[in-house]
């Protein structure tokens, strides 16, 4: 298994998204004046969301839903909401973190990362491995529950210093309306209620250009993962670093077990150990920025971004996808 790990590590660092990334995050750390402008990086981030919720929900209504795809449903919220916890007690373990900043950094972690979950699929279709599409489903259930597990754990916490965490109706308006889990759930459904008649005319925009979108975004996702390391607002230690890397690998082994016990095929059970292994770095933040106007997220972003993330689409994929074929048998 180690030599089929080693191979598909090898052959994804040789995948345009991939290269991309470097590319960017190259440009970062060398001091380049590379840039993509914000706009244009607002949009690019809106259109896939789009598409990934479009083709999600399109594939479903292509499928009959079965046992198996409302057991990932439901499996996907609880997984979303238990790995925070998982996450804080971890972060006990390896650093000396304050309790609300290891509760918001948790909450990250309970969450996923869209682009770590696109890239996947990248990877899946460039070595002709199947995968149900619509695992897209699992990931939209699993946007927010971890910011209800974060509020928790922090609202638990700061009782004790009688200062709760601010918890009125603009928390709860960014937790279910988000823009990223708005576009990405109401494109769910309209692909699923379009049907073919709707993806025979959205085609072109939606699957023909999308992995070259993909490259540029992957661009500037390097840019801002190098940008972050250099940060004076999120000084990242031993402890803190190791637990970039280290929950990852507990959340993809917990969700490749889970998986391979319910019976997913080896695409989707490496999707579903992609989304357990991920972290957010955009619904989260949002939703924490409005329950703790005071509070610096610059660490949690920082690990999600600029460890976690690039760990994941450089060796996590491979990693987990080696892994999955080797549960699956």
């Amino acid at each position: 298994m180690l030599q089929t790990v080693a191979d598909l590590a090898l052959s994804n660092l040789f995948n345009p998204v991939i290269l991309f990334f470097i590319l960017g995050f190259g440009a970062s750390l060398l001091k380049s004046d590379l840039h993509v402008p914000g706009n244009v990086s607002k949009f690019i981030a809106i259109y896939l969301m789009m598409a990934i919720g479009y083709k999600g929900g399109y594939a479903l209504s292509q499928s009959d839903i079965n046992s198996l795809i409302l057991i990932l449903l439901g499996a996907g919220a609880v997984f979303s909401f238990v790995m925070p916890f998982i996450a804080y007690s971890v972060l006990g373990t390896l650093t000396k973190a304050r309790a609300t900043e290891k509760a918001v950094i948790a909450a990250h972690y309970g969450s996923v990362s869209v682009v770590t979950f696109v890239t996947a699929t990248e990877l899946l279709n460039s070595v002709n491995m199947e995968y149900d599409s619509w695992m897209v489903a699992v990931m939209a259930v699993m946007e927010t529950p971890a910011i209800f597990a974060g509020l928790l754990l922090i609202n638990w916490k700061a009782k004790r210093k009688k200062n709760n965490v601010k918890m009125d109706g603009d928390v709860w308006r960014e937790i279910f309306l988000n823009g990223s889990v708005v576009i990405l759930v109401g494109s769910f459904f309209i692909g699923w209620a379009a049907g073919e008649p709707g993806m025979s005319t959205v085609s072109p925009f939606f699957v023909d250009i999308f992995k070259g979108v993909l490259c540029l975004f992957m661009i500037d996702i390097g840019i801002v993962a190098a940008s972050k390391l250099g940060s004076k607002d999120a000084p990242l230690n031993f402890g803190l670093l190791s637990f970039g890397i280290i929950m990852p690998i507990i959340g993809a082994g917990l969700g490749g077990l889970f998986g391979a016990f319910v019976g997913l095929g080896a695409g989707s059970l490496m999707l579903f150990m992609v989304l357990c292994a991920s972290a957010s770095y955009i619904a989260v933040p949002a939703a924490m920025r409005v329950a703790l106007p005071h509070a610096n997220l610059t660490p949690a972003i920082t690990l999600s971004l600029a460890i976690t993330f690039p760990f994941n689409i450089i060796i996590g994929l491979p990693l987990y996808m080696g892994v999955a074929k080797y549960l699956v048998g």
